[in-house]
């Protein structure tokens, strides 16, 4: 059985499988670290200053549109919420939205520097996981996620915040376990 040796870059045979422990190494095709380094269309590993700008325009770009996209999305999966709590035919609608919503916004938080924004939508994930529908209480602990996301969006808070921001975290984890049950 061949396996990859990652310092030098190749597949390792083994010539004998009993006790011997020779091996043959294969070097890696130039053609496959061409592709891996992208010689003709990448950035080189040593970046100009004229490149490294060009990446950080990208990112900044990247991430303008991450806190627009979000933003919009929980605009609407608020809206969809306070529409559920007048209707409980709109409930199941709002579980998915939160899930949906949830799962995005943790997935994409900490690339984009909101760290606290993962950790909420890791709650709120949490708290929406297999659940079909929600009772009014659970909605209000879906809309008290969602605001404070909102919250640190809108100010920009990137990285984990202050105590203040800490201690939100932990009483919306403290209000999942308190509201979890029932599961429908």
């Amino acid at each position: 059985m061949s396996h990859f040796d990652w310092g030098s870059g190749a597949v390792v045979k083994p010539e004998d499988s009993k006790k011997k422990k020779n091996v043959q190494i294969i070097p890696a095709q130039t053609d496959l670290k061409r592709r891996a380094v992208n010689f003709i269309k990448g950035f080189d590993i040593n970046l100009s200053p004229k490149q490294l700008e060009e990446l950080e325009q990208v990112v900044q770009r990247s991430s303008d549109t991450f806190v627009r996209e979000i933003g919009k999305d929980l605009m609407d999966c608020r809206k969809t919420v306070i529409t559920a709590l007048g209707d409980k035919s709109k409930r199941p609608a709002a579980v998915v939205a939160a899930s949906d919503l949830a799962y995005s916004v943790k997935a994409l938080g900490g690339t984009f520097q909101y760290p606290l924004m993962t950790q909420i939508a890791k709650s709120m994930e949490t708290f929406v996981a297999d659940r079909t529908t929600a009772n009014e209480k659970q909605l209000l602990v879906i809309q008290l996620h969602i605001d404070s996301l909102y919250v640190i969006l809108a100010g920009r808070v990137t990285g984990f915040g202050t105590t203040v921001e800490q201690a939100t975290v932990a009483a919306l984890t403290k209000l999942t376990e308190r509201y979890e049950a029932p599961r429908e």
